[in-house]
């Protein structure tokens, strides 16, 4: 088993949809990763978006239907709110947490969680912040705001005068579909028991190598994990909605 990768969102949901497949793919490494189409898709609108906001590059044809996205973060720039993207973050052992550049933030073994966050936008007088992300999926269905979640209780601990953080999760492939939410310190207790106990169940699984397959589903279809039981049914689904366009 590889050395232990400090835990992100999509790892933590990747365990807890499928605690095998996380091992396979995420400690084992069995599967190398091959980046899909989508996925290339969803980091090149990202680069897109960042450079438009961050250094004022026009967004190329294929992306300016998202121009109206740069707007309105350029709107609270110029309302005098500090603006930055992909900014990585760093929660620690101790639950205090910071913003960092440090190559080995995802290796360090004081850090408990990392993750970035592609949007991130202050007040002027620090006392509130926004945070967006970004999601180029074809729906909204299946989102979760967990993540907005992590992503909150980490601004709010790195940055202490906040004092309320709306998070939003932005389907811009999707309508502009938005998964909002908002938080206040009062939040913070109850976010970092939430997300400890998820950390823990993760680590408790590697000390006792207790990796169960998850519930099979749909998205079964699409793991590498052939050996499986699920992965079967997983493409049957797929066979099926194949034969259904």
């Amino acid at each position: 088993m590889s050395k232990h990768k400090v835990l992100s969102y999509s790892a933590i949901s990747q365990f807890e949809h499928c605690p095998l497949q996380y091992k396979v793919v995420k400690l084992d490494k069995l599967y190398p990763y091959e980046q899909s189409e989508e996925a290339k898709w969803g980091d090149y609108v990202h680069k897109c978006l960042e450079d438009a906001i961050m250094q004022g590059v026009p967004l190329p044809n294929n992306v300016s239907q998202y121009q109206p996205l740069v707007t309105a973060v350029e709107t609270r720039r110029a309302n005098g709110w500090e603006v930055d993207c992909e900014r990585t973050f760093a929660i620690h052992n101790d639950y205090t947490a910071e913003f960092t550049t440090d190559r080995d933030v995802w290796w360090s073994p004081r850090n408990a969680l990392a993750g970035k966050i592609d949007v991130l936008m202050v007040s002027p007088d620090k006392d509130e912040a926004v945070i967006v992300d970004w999601k180029t999926n074809k729906s909204a269905k299946y989102a979760d705001p967990k993540q907005i979640d992590l992503y909150a209780l980490c601004v709010m601990l790195a940055i202490p005068t906040v004092t309320k953080v709306t998070g939003c999760l932005m389907f811009v492939c999707d309508d502009y579909k938005m998964v909002r939410s908002t938080y206040t310190r009062a939040d913070i207790d109850r976010l970092k028991e939430e997300w400890r106990w998820k950390i823990n169940r993760v680590i408790l699984a590697i000390v006792n190598d207790n990796f169960p397959a998850g519930e099979a589903t749909p998205l079964c279809g699409w793991c590498p994990h052939s050996e499986c039981d699920n992965w079967q049914q997983g493409q049957d689904y797929l066979a099926r909605r194949k034969k259904r366009r």
